[in-house]
């Protein structure tokens, strides 16, 4: 079945329809779904196909089709168009197989089965020409070509004008076998494979007619298959006709091989009887002589065993171990290879082994006691190792035995040394603290002691270069041990046993982890030691004590990773708890004032101290804020305002307040920059409570309770949208200086939020401004009525107001501020007016009453003119045109 594709060659014909040319399809499944739609009728259960010329199938010989078989027709019949030109039929054939052998001529011919089946089968006649036939030559065809030419290019000259109909392509049918056929096994009694062999019998109600047009598809794949494999018999004929040929010639062949063996084997005897047997006894006599060599060999061998014990005991008391420990591993070796069956021996191996076990205890203790004078030594003492050449010949020893655990002992005694100056440093603080008394410190008490604020400063001061110059002597030690590791007297060579790569890398990770655990173990001690215990502690003089702290433990730190390539953060972890700490006690201090300066908070005009002045010409002249130790200590008078930007802020008291603490925190954010994000959540939140409790206490008039006032006045209220601009002032450059410091690590998202409130906060004062101003304008002009005299006390009254608002927001708020407010007012004003002109039936029409309201007017914009509000120049009518519109 494998040539099934030089048999049935077909290309796809499904991606357009021949009679619908403008239409084209991606898939198989949408041409057939078109071909059932538009090339198709049905008849009852039967569909009958009309994809063909004049619309009709040349594939309805096949009978009937229901839904199942139509699929089954349209995917044989009309996805593929069959290309004839490959087709096989038996007049592609060069001879004819049944006329050769049955040539009556021939007779019974002899040589049939010996000859090779092709073109040379039977042979060739030559054939004559016919003597009937005439000699036809290109003459003959003239006088036509002449007639027949004229017609010709009469014919090309209407075949441009006239339209060309399309012959539709014939396509022959084509089989396409399922692939279930081909498999090996066919179990009908599996369901989905009895689906699929009888794909009709499940979807159709009429069996008889289903299991019809079944048989018809089955004996349509048989005749397919026995012409394939006619077709393969056909083509495996010359292997038969070629394999009768050659059997004579093998049997000839294999006749010569057998009489070539048996010469052969007469050689191969006379060979060995006259060359072999008398060379083999001289090969037999070598090898005894070389036996006996070995011997010899291996009593030398045993007397050298037997002397292996003394000098091991000569290379210790050298303190070469390496040497004794080679010498014990070679003879434990020849002991297990070259005399594994001498009895004289049967002890020597278990006391090697108990002699290595010895040495290694040995070289422990003394690799030890090496380590604990190292690291004690005098702080003075800045020799790099001491006897080296002891230490290399003790490591190298414990290298040699593959034995890892004094990598621990150097770890334990490492930590104990560094507890140990650790503790010197505490118990000298506290002696200090509690006078000359003697402190001893013992076990869990020193874990559990803590020094004050101060104390940890004067700590990291006295400890920071003793530990430095323990942990170089540390570092020396653990170079010294990867330089050792690297000989190759330690390594092994090819004599003896060789370290792998995984335990080289081994030992290099342990002693990078060492490092790595002895720096976490010394921050963490020093750490616990800083973190205060009790609140009462915390307890600084001023920020530049944190700042101070913080600079040593970043010095001590960065120290440490210099000398060990580690960076442990447990010193700035105790660092952020203790200065957080304090900061909270600080901030809830500051909550506190600020809240009570604020309920007792009488909103008036607060004297602005010199201090506070000078630090913000600073932040005017550079943009930015100044450190504490940038401001000068120069005492002047207090101001009556706040200057900035040459423009005066008249500010309450609080403000004042608030400014400075933000100043501090900004101070802080520059000294600690570990607790910045918790300082900006203070900041902010301080911001927010002042804007609150503003408005809690102005616009809510919570003031009168609380701090006693009989009213909240216009005056209050422009104090305190005054004071809220301050805020909004200084905020963008608070954040500019957070994002300069600390642009990564910061989440600032927050101002933008709390500048949004203070925006809304000034904004709905402005509104109360104008609402108590526009309520009183109109309680006037609702008693007012149009006639003289002129001004009227309602419009006396009016300008007395305003006049009054001017005075009491003149000293406060700029003057562009000022003359928003009095728009706003006027706008109101107008919109009032004119609902009083409206009940009062007065037009502008000439009349008396019109005359007075334009008298009122005039006097009432002489008052806004005299106040500076509007423009001088502006005429009357432009500015009261829109009172006579409805």
């Amino acid at each position: 079945m494998e040539n099934n594709s030089t048999y049935c060659k077909r290309t796809p014909s499904w991606q357009n329809c021949i009679y619908c040319p403008s239409l084209l399809f991606s898939t198989a499944t949408e041409f057939e779904r078109h071909i059932q739609d538009k090339h198709s009728i049905r008849e009852g259960s039967i569909i009958l196909c009309q994809y063909g010329q004049n619309g009709i199938c040349s594939a309805l010989q096949f009978g009937d089709l229901r839904k199942a078989g139509f699929k089954y027709h349209v995917r044989e019949y009309h996805l593929y168009a069959k290309d004839t030109t490959d087709d096989w039929t038996f007049y592609s054939s060069s001879q004819n197989l049944p006329a050769v052998l049955n040539d009556p001529n021939k007779g019974k011919q002899t040589n049939f089965f010996t000859k090779t089946w092709g073109d040379n089968f039977i042979d060739k006649v030559d054939i004559y020409p016919s003597p009937y036939l005439p000699e036809i030559t290109l003459a003959h065809f003239e006088t036509y070509c002449k007639k027949i030419a004229k017609r010709y290019r009469r014919h090309c000259r209407f075949k441009d004008n006239v339209s060309v109909k399309t012959k539709t392509p014939t396509v022959e049918n084509d089989c396409e076998i399922p692939m279930i056929f081909y498999e090996q096994s066919l179990p009908l009694n599996d369901p989905d494979v009895f689906s699929k062999v009888f794909p009709s019998l499940s979807n159709t109600e009429d069996s008889s007619t289903a299991i019809r047009s079944l048989q018809e598809t089955l004996s349509t794949y048989l005749d397919v298959i026995e012409m394939k494999i006619s077709k393969q018999v056909a083509l495996k004929s010359d292997a038969f006709f070629h394999a009768m040929l050659s059997h004579d010639t093998i049997m000839e062949q294999m006749a010569r091989a057998a009489r070539t063996v048996y010469k052969t084997r007469q050689n191969i005897a006379h060979v060995k009887k006259n060359l072999t047997e008398c060379p083999l006894k001289l090969i037999s006599l070598t090898r005894i002589n070389h036996n006996m060599n070995n011997v010899h060999d291996l009593l030398k061998l045993m007397g050298t065993v037997q002397q292996t014990q003394p000098m091991i005991q000569l290379l210790l008391s050298t303190s070469d171990y390496v040497a004794a420990l080679d010498l014990i591993s070679s003879t434990q070796k020849v002991l297990s290879t070259r005399l594994s069956g001498i009895q004289a021996f049967r002890h020597l191996s278990p006391q090697l082994t108990e002699m290595k076990r010895l040495i290694h205890k040995m070289l422990s203790n003394e690799f030890q006691r090496f380590i604990v004078a190292d690291l004690n030594r005098p702080p003075v003492d800045h020799t790099d190792i001491p006897e080296r050449d002891k230490i290399v010949s003790i490591v190298s020893g414990i290298l040699r035995l593959k034995e890892f655990d004094f990598l621990d002992t150097f770890k334990i005694e490492a930590m104990t040394s560094i507890q140990a100056t650790i503790k010197q440093c505490v118990i000298e603080i506290i002696s200090e603290r509690d006078g000359n008394t003697e402190i001893v410190l013992r076990g869990s008490t020193a874990d559990n002691t803590s020094l004050l604020c101060n104390e940890g400063i004067v700590f990291l001061e006295k400890v920071t270069p003793h530990l430095i110059n323990l942990f170089n002597r540390i570092l020396s030690l653990n170079n010294l041990i990867l330089e050792i590791t690297q000989m190759e007297d330690i390594t092994g060579n090819e004599s003896e046993d060789v370290w792998t790569p995984e335990e080289l890398i081994s030992i290099n990770e342990k002693l990078k982890k060492i490092i790595v655990s002895l720096s976490d173990y010394c921050n963490e001690r020093c750490a616990n030691l800083i973190v205060i215990k009790t609140e009462k502690d915390y307890v600084f003089s001023d920020l530049s004590q944190l700042s101070k702290l913080s600079l040593l433990i970043d010095v001590f730190s960065d120290e440490c990773e210099k000398i060990t390539g580690h960076y442990s953060n447990a010193m700035k972890l105790a660092l952020r708890s203790f200065a957080m700490k304090y900061i909270q006690n600080l901030h809830a201090e500051h909550r506190s004032q600020l809240t009570n300066t604020l309920n007792n908070e009488r909103w008036k005009t607060a004297d602005v101290p010199y201090e506070l002045q000078n630090v913000i010409n600073k932040i005017c002249e550079s943009g930015e804020v100044p450190s504490s130790r940038q401001c000068d200590s120069e005492v002047k008078p207090d101001g009556k305002f706040l200057v900035i930007n040459k423009e005066n802020y008249a500010v309450v008291f609080t403000v004042q307040l608030l400014i400075k603490i933000l100043l501090q925190y900004c101070d802080a954010t520059n000294q600690s920059p570990v607790i910045v994000q918790y300082l900006v959540h203070c900041m902010l939140e301080l911001i927010r409570l002042f804007n609150s409790r503003c408005c809690q206490l102005v616009l809510g008039a919570g003031a009168i309770q609380s701090a006693g006032l009989k009213t909240i006045s216009t005056s209050n209220l422009a104090l305190v949208s005054r004071s809220l601009q301050v805020i909004l002032w200084l905020l963008p450059i608070i954040k500019a200086l957070l994002e300069k410091i600390h642009s990564k690590e910061l989440s600032l998202n927050g101002f933008s939020n709390i500048e949004s409130d203070l925006l809304s906060h000034k904004q709905e004062i402005e509104n109360k401004i104008c609402i108590i101003v526009s309520n009183m304008l109109s309680s006037q002009l609702s008693g007012w009525d149009a006639k003289p005299p002129v001004p009227s006390q309602t419009f006396r009254n009016i300008s007395k107001h305003l006049v009054k608002l001017h005075e009491a927001l003149i000293d406060i708020l700029p003057i562009e501020q000022i003359r928003t407010i009095y728009k706003r007012v006027h706008d109101n004003f107008k919109d009032k007016l004119r609902e009083q002109l409206t009940k009062m039936n007065i037009v502008a029409n000439g009349s008396p009453q019109h005359g007075v309201v334009t008298s009122e007017l005039t006097f009432y914009l002489q008052t806004l003119k005299t106040l500076r509000i509007i423009n001088e120049n502006d005429t009357e009518d432009n500015i009261l045109y829109d009172i006579w519109l409805h």
